[in-house]
């Protein structure tokens, strides 16, 4: 009987354990935690694989996704048109010509001019409410860490005494022109206008000054001398008062005059020989950072000057971007308010910022804030710094990083542009034996990191560098921008039309300077218009409406 019992015991207990089994088998499994999403913005065709490295980064292989970027269209796709434009219709004019300047241009400048920073960007937005600070117990020791210098601004309720983080540095600005000081005779010469200087020299202003260095360009890069130049003639220019602007003073004129006469065409040996522009613009950088020879520096000791890039074009109205910034954004690197503070934040390059509703405590912009975060640890990590460079060659904020890089980095990055495939992959098949490096990878290789530590260097040397903020604001910086576009730009041939020699190419070139002359009167115009419905600093501004009326 006992066995019996004992048997029955063991039978229903089979039976419960297994009924246990089945109901547990046919409850819904626990759904999969949809992933925290944040949209983010950039300009230009920067970070277009930001949201995929990221997300690989941020995300282990073989668990569910934790965090999702999701990109949006740039802050003013009219600016990134307007240079696309230019950038085409050079092209296809002069396939085979490179701009340049006659020399001496940033010689105009003394040495206090040294650097002229980009426009404050964060520090102006902040100040409007339209960004959203970060919460500096999170993102303060990742800062630390990384040895990178905050950028702080005083936004709406913000103790004055006190600034908050609003930007987070990311990459220092790589396209950094150098230029050596002793070219000229004395002082007197070299702060000559640009114009006079060119006709002292030649005898003939349409002629080429065969003086180095020429400063070459892709089309764009002339428009960032105007400022630099008139500055160094006029410090307070635009003069204004009570809601007027003279834009059009003898100085503006002569420096506008200047540029368009001096923009010439020099043709390339051969199509062939054209280096894709990356590689072409390194090489451009490294000449401009060698070593004048004697005879150019009549025995004179030289020294770097640094000019830091002009404000990006992004057109911002005085009532906000174009459009919200949603969650994220990615935006050029504006100047520190406090000058003498170490740092990338002195000199230009990337910065993440993070717009107003993130801030909020509704379930969407907690997920975003968490991503941001997320975001920030990455790109300041080793990792995301090297991303950085590999693609897109921006110099990295994080300390130290750009001594541990190596020749053989640097030149397979070059290596794979060439032939369109991933840094990873041609590193890899090098490191395996797979694949050589070529030999003009690895001159370009050795130049350009030479060049990048000197960048570095100079940066991170107070007494080697003056910053000069920009007083314009940015709306005004867009109008200032949108202007030069026109009055600079080099005049289309007609289809069918050969393209012309020098002495022709010249001529095109006088012509569009002198139609420039007494535009500023325009430009001069639409300063007062842009004052007249700019924000009171002292009002409250409605953030609500990112749009002009």
């Amino acid at each position: 009987m006992s066995d019996w019992i004992k048997t029955c015991a063991r039978l229903g207990g089979a039976v419960v354990a297994a009924a246990l089994v089945s109901a547990s088998c046919s409850e819904a499994p626990e759904p999969v935690p949809e992933p925290k999403r944040a949209l983010y913005r950039g300009y230009g065709f920067w970070f277009q694989d930001l949201a995929a490295r990221f997300q690989k980064a941020a995300n282990p292989a073989g668990r569910p996704p934790r965090y999702e970027l999701i990109r949006l269209p740039d802050f003013d796709p009219l600016a990134s048109a307007l240079c696309q434009e230019l950038t085409v219709t050079l092209s296809s004019v002069y396939p085979m010509t490179a701009l340049s300047f006659g020399a001496r241009a940033s010689e105009m400048l003394q040495p206090m001019d040294v650097a002229v920073s980009n426009t404050a960007w964060v520090e102006e937005f902040a100040r409007y409410g339209w960004l959203a600070p970060f919460d500096e117990a999170v993102v303060g020791p990742m800062l630390r860490e990384a040895g990178v210098e905050p950028i702080r601004a005083v936004g709406p309720g913000d103790d004055p005494k006190s600034p908050r983080i609003y930007g987070v540095p990311i990459a220092r600005a790589a396209d950094l022109l150098f230029y050596r000081k002793s070219y000229f005779n004395n002082a007197t010469e070299a702060r000559q206008s640009w114009a006079s200087l060119f006709q002292s020299k030649t005898g003939n202003p349409k002629s080429k000054i065969p003086l180095p260095p020429s400063i070459a360009a892709d089309g764009q890069e002339f428009y960032r001398f105007f400022l630099p130049l008139v500055w160094s003639l006029e410090p307070g220019w635009p003069r204004q008062a009570a809601g007027t602007f003279e834009a059009e003073t003898p100085a503006a004129r002569q420096v506008l005059d200047a540029l368009g006469r001096l923009v010439q065409l020099e043709t390339w040996p051969s199509a062939a020989t054209r280096m894709d522009f990356l590689v072409d613009f390194k090489e451009q950088m490294r000449r401009f950072a060698s070593e004048p020879s004697a005879a150019q520096t009549k025995g004179a000791s030289s020294s770097a000057w640094l000019f830091s890039t002009w404000a990006q074009r992004s057109l911002i109205t005085p009532w906000g971007p174009p459009a919200s910034l949603d969650d994220i954004g990615v935006m050029p690197l504006s100047v520190s308010t406090n000058a003498a503070a170490p740092g990338v934040s002195l000199l230009g390059g990337k910065c993440v910022i993070c717009s107003r509703q993130i801030a909020s405590d509704d379930p969407g912009a907690v997920a975003a804030r968490e991503v941001a975060q997320e975001l920030v640890r990455y790109l300041l990590s080793e990792a995301g710094q090297r991303a950085m460079f590999f693609d897109q060659f921006e110099i990295p904020v994080r300390r130290g990083l750009l001594q541990s890089l190596t020749e053989q980095d640097v030149a397979a990055v070059f290596g794979a542009r060439r032939e369109w495939c991933s840094y990873e992959a041609y590193l890899a098949e090098v490191r395996a034996g797979a694949r050589r490096i070529d030999d003009r990878s690895l001159l370009f290789g050795r130049q350009t990191l030479a060049s990048l530590r000197e960048i570095e260097a100079i940066m991170n040397d107070p007494a080697r560098l003056t910053v000069r903020p920009n007083p314009l604001s940015i709306s005004r910086s867009a109008l200032l921008d949108g202007f030069l576009h026109k009055a600079l730009a080099p005049k289309p041939l007609m289809p069918g039309v050969e393209l012309p020699g020098l002495p022709e190419a010249a001529a095109v070139v006088e012509a569009g300077g002198a139609s420039a002359k007494g535009s500023l009167a325009g430009l001069q115009v639409l300063m007062e218009a842009e004052h007249r419905f700019m924000v009171p600093r002292a009002a409250t501004p409605d953030v609500s409406k990112t749009s002009p009326p």
